[in-house]
């Protein structure tokens, strides 16, 4: 027990009358103890309690010992506090500095960044270290500015930190993603250009428009088709994903254009070749401003 109210049972403002009360309550459950040394250890400082606390003259002179001793024990409390806030916050600021640090070369130098291991470890370490100690301190000696900047030194840390891991996972999940995308061209390049081929071959053929123009045509509208649809169901980087729709509708045109000039022939009107003539330009206008776009955008154009 830290003081006689405690130690009684009672309140520090508590009357002469509880406190006779509760000596006599106590006395009473000691005496239905078997007796031994610390029966009659505990038997002797109620009745030191006791005698003190009855008496107004002692116990002006004990509360005015109680209340010094809690002066003493906050400023002490303070103390301790302020010096276990200093060693954290040093921990904080090297932590801190090592995490900003690692994120400011990171987002500066294009992905290559500085991982400063020293101050991360140490400052993190001394960090904890100073929180566990400043934890054990009293509530009356802590602050809440303490802990505001102690906090706001871990978030820094901590927010950089994961801006350099999160942009790591990001980067690499954009190369996977670019390896899938270009695996997938590489698959569908020999398609395109049989197809190209194909149209190629009809529109310098001479002569009429006849039989194995119109077969040669459906052979490119199954091959443009095939290719639609690799493009479209393709991984790409998140930075592609407007090129891949554009160039899955460019090639889904391709397929719709050469089926249909698979369907004429040599007694279809010229208007309808007309027509499709100019769709098919289209379409090729369509795909080099795409190929201009991406170019413009990657350095080079898929």
């Amino acid at each position: 027990m830290s003081s006689h109210y405690e130690l009684l049972g009672v309140p520090p403002h508590a009357t002469e009358m509880e406190i006779r009360s509760a000596y006599g309550r106590d006395v009473l459950r000691l005496q239905e103890l078997a007796s031994d040394s610390k029966v009659a250890q505990f038997r002797a400082a109620l009745d030191a309690a006791f005698a003190t606390l009855v008496d107004p003259t002692k116990r002006s002179a004990y509360d005015q010992a109680l209340a010094a001793a809690a002066q003493n024990n906050a400023a002490d409390a303070a103390d301790e506090a302020d010096a276990a806030f200093r060693y954290a916050r040093r921990g904080g600021l090297w932590f801190a500095g090592g995490a900003l640090v690692t994120a400011l070369t990171y987002a500066f130098l294009n992905g290559t960044y500085f991982l400063a291991w020293g101050p991360l470890i140490f400052g993190g370490f001394q960090l904890v270290r100073g929180l566990l100690r400043y934890l054990t301190v009293p509530n009356g000696g802590r602050k809440a500015t303490h802990f505001a900047v102690l906090g706001g030194l871990i978030a820094v840390g901590v927010l950089s930190t994961g801006f350099v891991g999160l942009s790591e996972s990001q980067a690499a999940q954009e190369a996977a993603d670019r390896t899938k995308w270009n695996a997938m061209i590489d698959a569908t390049s020999l398609d395109v250009a049989k197809a190209s081929g194909l149209v190629n071959g009809v529109a310098a053929r001479p002569g009429p428009w006849d039989a194995t123009d119109s077969a040669d045509m459906a052979k490119a509208s199954v091959l443009y088709a095939g290719v639609a649809d690799a493009v479209a169901n393709a991984t790409a980087p998140s930075r592609l994903q407007w090129y891949r729709a554009a160039m899955a509708k460019n090639f889904r045109d391709a397929a719709a254009i050469t089926r249909e000039y698979s369907l004429l022939s040599a007694t279809s009107p010229a208007s309808a070749f007309e027509a499709l003539d100019k769709r098919w330009n289209d379409r090729l206008d369509e795909a080099a401003a795409l190929t201009d776009r991406i170019q413009a955008q990657e350095g080079t154009a898929p």
